[in-house]
């Protein structure tokens, strides 16, 4: 699935951005389980299986963020890191540069599509 509600401010150090997002709530297709009045709602258990449908059939393990000066993340200027849990602070950044921020999310099954990207200021 696709991490959602991704938010990219300055971070509280100079050169510094925090990263927060959602875990995947849309399966990898993109069509939502549930949306009622634009609130999406967890997608149901398979049969049989104990991993939401948006999980892509196991458990998240991890989270990669991708951060670059370019909208369309092409180039070298970029770099990719990856957490665990949903807020995330990357650090030695230029100050007052513009970055563009994105986050997929991987299991074991391989890893889901990119968020749409956030554009931020460190």
């Amino acid at each position: 699935g696709v991490p959602y509600s991704v938010v990219a401010s300055p971070g509280t150090a100079i050169g510094t951005v925090e990263v927060s997002w959602q875990r995947p709530r849309v399966p990898h297709h993109g069509i939502p389980c549930f949306k009622v009045e634009g609130i999406i709602s967890e997608c149901p258990t398979p049969y049989g299986g104990s991993i939401p449908a948006s999980d892509g059939g196991d458990d998240i393990i991890e989270y990669e963020i991708e951060i670059s000066n370019r909208p369309d993340f092409l180039g070298s200027d970029g770099l990719r890191k990856t957490y665990v849990g949903y807020h995330a602070v990357i650090n030695d950044l230029y100050p007052q540069r513009t970055y563009f921020v994105r986050v997929l999310a991987r299991n074991s099954v391989g890893s889901g599509k990119y968020s749409n990207s956030v554009q931020v200021i460190a």
